[in-house]
């Protein structure tokens, strides 16, 4: 009787471990999936401008808007020549979206963070979901 209590609890505590060790594989594989789990290899960014300063007018009143637009990209040198090789189309897409707001759109906070958001799927359309990280207004003035 005693053999067969040793041996119960011999096979219960292999089992438990079995499960801890299953339970941690689970969890660490689902946070690797998300990427929270620290890679030796870490994405880098960098800030680049998107063009010129773009200025244009806004739909339906004798109004301006002028600003500057930065890219935060994945730094791939050849992400960065696409960029500025397909400058043109870039900007005439982006002004295209500027000419469509009126002044009530692009004011304020809330304004600008819904140009900033349109301004990013544009970037995000021609080069690629993962590499367009932000999109960032600078010296924003509409008149």
């Amino acid at each position: 009787m005693k053999g067969k209590n040793i041996l119960f609890i011999l096979l219960a505590f292999v089992v438990m471990v079995v499960v801890v060790f299953i339970a941690v594989y689970i969890v660490t594989g689902s946070m690797a999936a998300k990427g929270e789990v620290g890679d030796d290899k870490e994405m880098k960014t960098v800030i680049v401008p998107a063009s010129d300063r773009f200025q244009t007018n806004l739909k339906g009143t004798r109004s301006i808007i002028s600003m500057n637009v930065y890219l935060e990209v994945v730094e791939d040198k050849k992400l960065l020549e696409t960029i500025e090789t397909r400058d043109p189309e870039a900007r005439s897409k982006v002004l295209d979206i500027l000419r469509d707001k009126t002044w009530e759109d692009v004011e304020g906070t809330v304004g600008k963070k819904s140009l900033e958001r349109e301004i990013l799927n544009c970037y995000r359309t021609l080069y690629g979901q993962s590499r367009i990280i932000s999109v960032y207004i600078d010296d924003i003035v509409t008149q």
